[in-house]
């Protein structure tokens, strides 16, 4: 492997039920009231689609437009609850060390807006760990598509074969395979050891506290 490609959300940080609160309070507006599941089967997906399902499930019309200014108002709130309340999780530094001194590219591949990724960057001090940053915006489809990772890639400089993706969602684990890229999955997001194992990642932990496993399976790809 030549580069590691992360996910933000679940992977680097735990922001689910941050985001669920903003999805709450936005979906609320419009008579829609969500349940921890309706956020998480859809955990990886970019912020106006998960809008989209969401209100359709529940039998509304909303114009693109209207979804849009809902995504906003979700990021802004998303934001302003964020700044003291992000944790990262265990391993993530260690690994993003091990990471730079062995001289691997590094980038992230998230759905969330470039403005939320930035402040992880600048909250936890981890700007200087990666070379490229890839946002939902910049790119058309939705995680499973692999759109996201190859343009990662792409900005790295490295072929898919030779990039690892660090993965906690089905969707995100499906995109990175249909890249042609290995896949290490964490049992850290919302989406249970199980469900993982069944989409057949090419590494599954319990989290990046499982630093030799992951530096063997980079070494050797095994």
């Amino acid at each position: 492997m030549k580069a590691v490609i992360f996910d933000k959300d679940g992977v680097l940080v735990e922001t689910f039920y941050i985001y669920l609160e903003a999805y709450k309070r936005v979906l609320s507006k419009i008579g829609i009231k969500i349940k921890k599941d309706d956020l998480a089967k859809r955990y990886g997906m970019k912020g106006p689609e998960i809008i989209k399902q969401i209100v359709h499930d529940n039998g509304k019309i909303i114009t693109d437009k209207e979804v849009r200014k809902l995504a906003n108002e979700k990021d802004r709130l998303y934001k302003n609850m964020a700044e003291k309340k992000l944790k990262l999780l265990p391993g993530v530094k260690k690994l993003l060390n091990y990471l730079r001194k062995k001289n691997y590219k590094i980038g992230i591949a998230s759905s969330s807006a470039r403005e939320i990724i930035e402040q992880l960057l600048r909250v936890k001090k981890l700007k200087k760990y990666f070379d490229v940053v890839v946002d939902g915006l910049e790119i058309k489809n939705s995680k499973p598509h692999p759109e996201i990772f190859l343009e990662c890639a792409k900005r790295l400089r490295v072929e898919p074969e030779d990039c690892a993706v660090v993965e906690d969602s089905i969707h995100g684990i499906r995109g990175a395979k249909r890249a042609n890229m290995k896949c290490i999955a964490v049992a850290t997001g919302q989406h249970s050891r199980i469900e993982l194992e069944r989409e057949s990642p090419d590494l599954l932990l319990n989290s990046l506290k499982e630093f030799d496993k992951i530096s063997n399976f980079l070494n050797t790809g095994s």
